[in-house]
């Protein structure tokens, strides 16, 4: 009798687990463009110091600081953002065949997609921001600090729980691993630059070369990055060996070719360890 109390229960509760995962991926969704994702990422990019870009997209570090900036722009030029409104706006969905095409079409006409980008067109890993602050954070001290607060989340469709693969081009080379579903909340704050990806859900890796490797396997728990308008991002990083132990915070230099370096200046470490006073919305499915 027991057993089958058990059985039903965890029955239960994967089918509870499905039903939310569903109601999380399936919209409705504004699409954006490639078209717009071209602009986006012809913008992005733009040096003030030469005819080069600001930094290289393709390189694998610099991918989470790309994915926001490309996010930063849609928010502020493609779509309408009124966060006095109590008018509910639909999330933007990038899909991954526009997210490849454009990327391809803007930064690799005559070379090679990088390592992580045709993996994530391989995997068909789509991208739904969702920008209603309402759904993303309660009463706090530095909501009038924000420039964005959003809801984040990576999927693809397939029954694949998740997929791993080894990129040997970044610097430091790494082993990724993505769950089907990645959440994660988008805060950056308007005084100092300071974007954060926090809650972090369904992403893990190790480094397979490199000071990074003490870390072993570990699961990605918050980002933060304070990048430098033509060049490196800091970068504060804290991963865990399980989710429901502490884990440990790394603060790292990312030159604009992608490199990582171990530590950051003093002054920056201390912009990048300042407290967050964010009190999150229970992320809901939708």
């Amino acid at each position: 009798m027991q057993i089958k109390l058990i059985s039903f229960m965890v029955l239960s509760l994967l089918s509870v687990q499905s039903v939310l995962v569903a109601q999380q991926t399936k919209g409705p969704f504004q699409t954006i463009d490639q078209e717009s994702l071209e602009r986006a990422m012809k913008a992005v990019l733009k040096s003030d110091t030469g005819p080069g870009p600001a930094y290289d997209p393709t390189a694998t570090p610099n991918g989470v600081r790309y994915q926001i900036d490309i996010i930063d722009y849609l928010l502020e030029n493609e779509v309408r953002q009124d966060h006095e409104s109590s008018e509910e706006t639909l999330p933007l969905l990038i899909g991954y065949k526009e997210w490849y095409q454009a990327f391809k079409r803007v930064h690799c006409q005559d070379r090679d997609v990088p390592e992580y980008v045709e993996r994530a067109n391989e995997f068909e890993q789509n991208l739904v921001v969702d920008y209603n602050r309402d759904k993303v954070i309660g009463n706090i001290s530095d909501a009038d600090n924000l420039d964005i607060a959003a809801n984040i989340t990576l999927f693809w469709d397939s029954a694949k729980k998740s997929v791993s693969y080894k990129d040997l081009d970044s610097k430091p080379p790494l082993k990724i691993i993505y769950d089907r579903i990645i959440t994660y909340r988008l805060i950056k704050y308007r005084d100092d630059n300071l974007v954060v990806c926090d809650q972090v859900k369904g992403l893990r890796g190790k480094a397979l070369k490199g000071f990074l490797r003490i870390f072993g396997k570990a699961h990605m728990i918050q980002y933060r990055t304070l990048p430098v308008k033509n060049g490196p991002q800091y970068v504060l990083v804290e991963v865990r060996k399980f989710r429901w132990l502490f884990g440990s915070k790394t603060v790292l230099t990312i030159t604009p070719d992608g490199e990582t370096l171990e530590g950051v200046p003093e002054k920056v470490k201390q912009r990048l360890r300042r407290k967050i006073k964010i009190q999150y919305e229970p992320l809901k499915p939708g």
